[in-house]
């Protein structure tokens, strides 16, 4: 998935479900069984690089700092492509 693509999908969403956006706080992914949302963001070439990171926490907010800025790169969690997103009660779940 692009950023601009998960922008634009955020941006949807914005008119429904994630009217309440300021409570949607933390970026997720899935690890193993369980979801985590300590994770580091990067850029590197077109890629959007989320790392598992202990003792620090992905907010949507950086999340969508660092997708506007690389707006044509491709989002990865760790050396997967991310294909879509959800929502959960305190944020979304990169998947």
């Amino acid at each position: 998935m692009k950023a601009k693509d998960l922008l634009t999908a955020i941006q949807v969403d914005a008119t429904g479900e994630l009217k309440k956006l300021s409570s949607y706080t933390y970026v997720f992914v899935n690890d193993g069984g369980k979801q985590t949302n300590q994770l580091t963001i990067k850029t590197e070439d077109a890629k959007i690089i989320l790392q598992k990171q202990q003792n620090q926490r992905l907010t949507l907010n950086e999340l969508i700092k660092v997708l506007n800025t690389a707006k044509e790169s491709e989002i990865y969690a760790g050396d997967e492509l991310v294909f879509g997103y959800k929502l959960v009660k305190e944020g979304i779940v990169l998947g």
